[in-house]
Formats: C-alpha cells, sequence, structure tokens
C-alpha cells in the first residue's frame, strides 16, 4: 500500500509520461553519444533571417514566468526542477525569443566540473540540454542562440567550446556543425536496472 502511495504521488508530481520514460530508462538504456568540439575563434557565421532575441538567466528567479509555464506544460514539473537545480548550481542557460514567443533554449557551463564523459578544463564552455520546440525547427533557433553566447563570452578567456550529442539525434549534429563543430570522439553508454557501463569507442 505504501509503494502505491509513492508510485502515485510520484505520477502526480511529474507526470506520467515523464514517470515512464524515467522508469524505462532506469531499467535499461543503451546509446551512443558524439562529443563535439570547436576552437570558439573558429566559429562559423552565418546569416540567420529570423529576428531571434536572446537572453541569458544566471538563477532560477530571473526566468519569466511564461517561459517557467511552457517548460512545465511540455515536459511536466520534474523538469522545471531540474532547471532550478542546475542554475543553483554552475549553469546557466540561453533562451530564445521569437516575435515574443519562447522559442528554444540551451543550458551552459564554464566551470572546471567533470559531466558523464569528460572533465570541462579551465578555458572552455560546455552546452547542453538543447531544445527547440517543433513550431520553430528549421529556423536555426540552437545555431543561433549558441552563437549568441559564443560571443557575450568570447574575451579571451575562453578558447573551446563542447557539446555531446546522441548519434541518432542529427538535427542537433547539423545545428552545431553550422558553427564549425566538429566530432572528437565516440563513447558508449549502456545502463541496466540503475547499473551504468560507459566506453569510450
Amino acid at each position: 500500500m505504501q509503494r502505491l502511495k509513492l508510485i502515485s504521488f510520484t505520477l502526480f508530481k511529474i507526470g506520467p509520461k515523464t514517470f515512464f520514460t524515467q522508469l524505462k530508462k532506469s531499467i535499461y538504456e543503451e546509446k551512443i553519444i558524439y562529443h563535439y568540439k570547436l576552437p570558439i575563434k573558429n566559429v562559423r557565421r552565418i546569416f540567420v533571417k529570423e529576428p531571434f532575441v536572446h537572453q541569458i538567466f544566471y538563477n532560477f528567479g530571473e526566468i519569466p514566468e511564461v517561459v517557467k509555464e511552457k517548460i512545465e506544460k511540455t515536459f511536466g514539473k520534474e523538469k522545471l526542477k531540474i532547471f532550478r537545480e542546475r542554475l543553483n548550481c554552475s549553469s546557466e542557460i540561453v533562451c530564445t525569443f521569437l516575435n515574443g514567443n519562447f522559442a528554444s533554449y540551451c543550458f551552459f557551463a564554464y566551470s572546471q566540473e567533470r559531466f558523464a564523459f569528460f572533465k570541462l578544463s579551465e578555458n572552455e564552455i560546455y552546452f547542453y540540454d538543447c531544445f527547440t520546440f517543433p513550431e520553430y525547427r528549421g529556423k536555426s533557433a540552437i545555431y543561433s542562440e549558441v552563437k549568441y553566447v559564443l560571443d557575450v563570452f568570447d574575451k579571451g578567456k575562453y578558447d573551446y567550446a563542447n557539446v555531446e550529442i546522441e548519434k541518432n539525434n542529427i538535427p542537433s549534429q547539423r545545428a552545431f556543425a553550422k558553427l564549425g563543430f566538429y566530432k572528437t570522439a565516440e563513447f558508449y553508454l549502456k545502463r541496466v536496472l540503475f547499473f551504468e557501463r560507459k566506453v569510450k569507442l
């Protein structure tokens, strides 16, 4: 009975879609991840016709309510909690708006910390968890917002940018390739019943 109550509470808190997705991943997950790198001085400049507006938020309290509401509606309450935890630690988020509408976002970090497959060096930036809402895809939103961050932080202190993308995520690979990112490594991840195996290929 207690276990059923816990499951019911979790379903209510994070939503059934997120709950079952996470449950499935905790039982079994297998994927290949590509690591991409870019010397910031070599970033490509491509004309983007859409009048995107970008804004960097350094803590959770700065994020507009309209952004929080769309994240919760799209992904559930648990994702919003993850946003708060990341922004209270060592990550920032860049959000992109088109005609006043929230179009995409991407997290980034630039502190020396260890991620799933590598340790971020002192002079490097790491982008992760980038997402464009379906109605704004194909307009180069991710390219535009990542380029914006690189322009803001390109002050001689940072030399390289990094991103890790799953093998089957072709749109993200294309978006970062536009900027000049190139693949430097491949990793294999297998998770079975909460146990993980990570291998560099």
